[in-house]
Formats: C-alpha cells, structure tokens, sequence
C-alpha cells in the first residue's frame, strides 16, 4: 500500500502526465486554489453531502483557500474522465501481489450488469439519451454498468459504463478484447449471457468459465433439459439464428463443446449450468453448484457501489462528471479492498476460535477510508495511516452466515423513486 500510496502521488504532481489529461493546453496553467491534484482529489473523495460542504472540508487539509461550488464545477470539466479510468491501473500490481482468497486455486471474476439512474439536464440527455417518460411527462435517464468483480476478495477487476443503446453482452465483449487472461480465472455469468455467441468468444479467448443457461430460448437448452443425464459433455450445434448472431459478430459458426450440470434448486426449479471445466473428478457436480451460488459476490458488488456508495447521487449533471465519478467510486472500493484483505488475515486469527467466520464491516471499512483518503493521497509518510486503517477495519467485523434464504423481490423496478433523484 505504501508503494501505491508513492505512485498515486508521484502521478497526480507530474506536469507530463497533467498535460495528457487536461482538456486544453491552458488549463491549470496559472497558480490557483484550484490546481490538476486538488480537483482529481476533491472527486475522488466522493460527493456523497453537497459539492460546497465537502470542498470546505477537504480544501483546508490541502492549505488551499475556500471556493465556491461554481468555481471548482467549472475547474472539475477541464479535467478529462480518463484520468480516473487510468489510476485504477495503479492497483493491478498489490492486488496481484496480495495473498488473496481462491477457490481450488482459481481467482473467481463474476461479470453482471446493472443500470445506473441520472441526474436530468441537456447534456445528459444528449449523451445517455431519454430511457423512458411517464404519464405526467416526466422524462427518466438510465445509463448501464458492468462490474467484472473478484467475488472472493470484493476487488473490482474492471468497471464500464455507457448509454442503455449498449447492451450487457456488448460491455462484456468490450471487457474481453483488452483483458489479460489468466490461466486461474474462473468467469461466472447469470443467464442474462447465456447464448452461444458468449460462449463462444470465451472459448476463444480461453477463459475458463461457468454460465447459467436460460431455459427457454435455445434448442441447445431444450436438448439438454430433455436429456436423462445430470452431469455430460455435449457438443453444441449451431442453430440458424444462432450462426446469423455469430457471423454479426465476427465469430465462426463451428460448433463448440461444453460440460452441463443440471442442478435441482429448493424450489423445484432445474437450473442449467454451462462450463468448459471437464473435468469430473476435480471439479464435480456439488462443485459447480456451490461455484455458481458464488456469483452473488457481484450483486454485493452492486450493492456496495449504489445503497451503500449512493453513487446514483451524482454531484453533476453533465456527462463527463458521470464518468468521472462512476471511476471514482471504483477507485475507493479499491482501497477498500486492498486494505481489507489485509485485515481479514487479522481477522482470522483473531476470531478462529469462534462458531462462525468473520469478515470485515464493507460499509465501516468505506467511511474509515474515504475519512482520510485525502490524507492518504497527499501525504508522503502514510505507514501510521495505514496501521489505523488496518486496526479500525479489522475491529469492525461481521459473521459470515451461508445458505441464508429471503424471499425474492419481485416487484416492478418502476415502484422506486428513481425520476426524482436527489442531486446536489
């Protein structure tokens, strides 16, 4: 953490690398309260009570004058998202270099989808278009996420968000053409990306995955649900609309082939498991089942970022402010993860003796980092911040109950008040 904490600032003082993300050449030119570094920090600590009560609580601890909340709106827009996109590439090498969680050596990615509620303006609209109007003519702005999220050890390995004319399947193709694949990755996708064109890029790409398949819109799947067997390798013919959906998308129509697992859920219901890990004996049926159950590490995920974070609470109303703090909210559950991983070692010992595993409090941990995050990223001696860190985190701890079962929530999304979003 010392050595990410010595990059971060490194980077954000860098006149050559200022000038790769600044709008204009005369931006940040002239001495002001307002510099490159304050502006990223500021949004980086999150706009989570109004953009003037937070910049009076950050500027004093940088000795910087106050502002107003107009000034620093204006300063905020001559500083390109990218910047923000590009420092979560500072966390790859200690999250590489942590002793993290596996699950029979495999480091478990989930990739879901979610949309994100906006504030209402022109510029909003003219980048996220108008998802819906109600009867009294009110208009709704959607835009959509994908989080590719290390469900083990809460870390997010890559985040996307972009209108809702981009579908998930599109953010997951997009996630797939630049990542790095290893070999000890494990995919786990939902239903909503069972198709053969999904299965067929990660083939390609030779991700290891496990995929729900949905049931009722493949021949492939109407096959499988008649067959007698409950664990098979098969091989997956093509259909025509699935070859005219593969050559739309520059793949070959050859046919593939995968393992399915058929597992009987508390409901009734046969849940159809797709995955290209044939092997039996080293990952067997009762495997996959509770490999699958993990993905809902991802819908956690989502939960961290917009009832805990309350990011859909955005502190601006253009569409470049969007993308600044949607990447901002990822840096901080970053540093939450990285700090907690750490403390869940401390955790363990601490609590072994104990009926029920432990694991730190994700929303305590958050307040504790964005608190001093700040500090963290503008002070150069940062191991006694970092101890604090580590102690308040693994004080504030939770057990881990698994197989808790709650009735699903079945009722319209609509229902929320999600037109009418509070903006600051």
């Amino acid at each position: 953490m010392e050595v990410l904490q010595k990059k971060l600032f490194d980077f954000l003082r860098d006149p050559e690398k200022i000038s790769l993300y600044k709008q204009s050449s005369g931006d940040f030119s002239r001495s002001s309260a307002l510099s490159f570094e304050v502006v990223v920090g500021s949004i980086l600590n999150l706009f989570k009570e109004s953009v003037e009560f937070n910049l009076q609580n950050i500027l004093p601890s940088l000795s910087v004058r106050a502002v107003t909340g107009s000034a620093f709106s204006q300063a905020r827009y001559k500083v390109k998202p990218e910047v923000f996109r590009d420092l979560l590439e500072f966390f790859k090498e200690p999250y590489c270099g942590l002793e993290k969680k596996l699950w029979k050596g495999h480091i478990l990615l989930a990739g879901d989808g979610s949309t994100l509620n906006l504030p209402a303006s022109k510029d909003i609209e003219a980048y996220f278009g108008v998802h819906s109007v109600n009867q009294l003519g009110t208009k709704r702005y959607l835009a959509r996420a994908l989080l590719i999220y290390d469900v083990l050890n809460n870390f997010i390995v890559s985040g996307h968000i972009s209108s809702m004319k981009t579908g998930e399947k599109n953010l997951l193709r997009e996630w797939l053409s630049t990542a790095l694949i290893n070999d000890n990755h494990i995919l786990i996708l939902d239903r909503g990306f069972g198709n053969f064109c999904t299965f067929k890029e990660l083939l390609g790409k030779g991700m290891k995955f496990c995929v729900r398949l949905p049931t009722n819109n493949s021949n492939f799947a109407k096959r499988v649900i008649d067959d007698e067997r409950e664990d098979f390798i098969t091989r997956w013919e093509p259909s025509p609309k699935e070859r005219e959906n593969s050559r739309s998308n520059q793949l070959d129509c050859v046919p593939i082939q995968v393992r399915v697992i058929k597992v009987r859920l508390t409901t009734g219901e046969t849940e159809i498991l797709v995955t290209n890990l044939s092997d039996q004996q080293k990952y067997t049926s009762k495997d996959m089942a509770d490999l699958y159950k993990l993905r809902w590490g991802v819908e956690e995920g989502f939960k961290n970022l917009k009832p805990k974070m309350k990011i859909e609470q955005f502190g601006c109303k253009k569409a470049a402010g969007i993308f600044q703090e949607f990447y901002a909210h990822i840096f901080c559950i970053n540093m939450v993860s990285l700090t907690g991983i750490v403390a869940n070692k401390l955790i363990e010992k601490r609590t072994r003796h104990r009926k029920w595993k432990y694991k730190y409090n994700w929303k305590n941990a958050y307040r504790f980092i964005r608190e001093k995050l700040i500090e963290f990223l503008f002070c150069k001696a940062t191991s006694t911040l970092l101890d604090k860190w580590l102690k308040q985190i693994s004080s504030s701890i939770v057990p881990e109950k698994p197989d808790r079962h709650f009735p699903r929530d079945t009722r319209s999304s609509n229902r929320k008040g999600r037109i009418t979003q509070f903006n600051k």
